[in-house]
């Protein structure tokens, strides 16, 4: 499920008011419509093609391999 156009452009839009207004808006948005957002089970399952920046759950990435 992705977050529909009103709902994109309503986190898009919260960047204006800064970090704190994009959090709640984020708060409010798991809310409405959870499945649109990644929980650590669903992050479990992810193979990215770049080693991510930061210690991110996931299946795969280059270097590591499902075991």
């Amino acid at each position: 499920m992705k977050l529909n156009q009103t709902q994109q452009r309503e986190l898009i839009e919260s960047a204006r008011f800064g970090i704190e207004f994009v959090d709640l808006t984020i708060q409010k948005l798991k809310l409405e419509c959870p499945d649109a957002f990644h929980t650590d089970r669903t992050l479990r399952k992810r193979r990215f093609q770049h080693k991510p920046a930061s210690p991110t759950p996931c299946q795969h990435y280059p270097g590591v391999y499902p075991q």
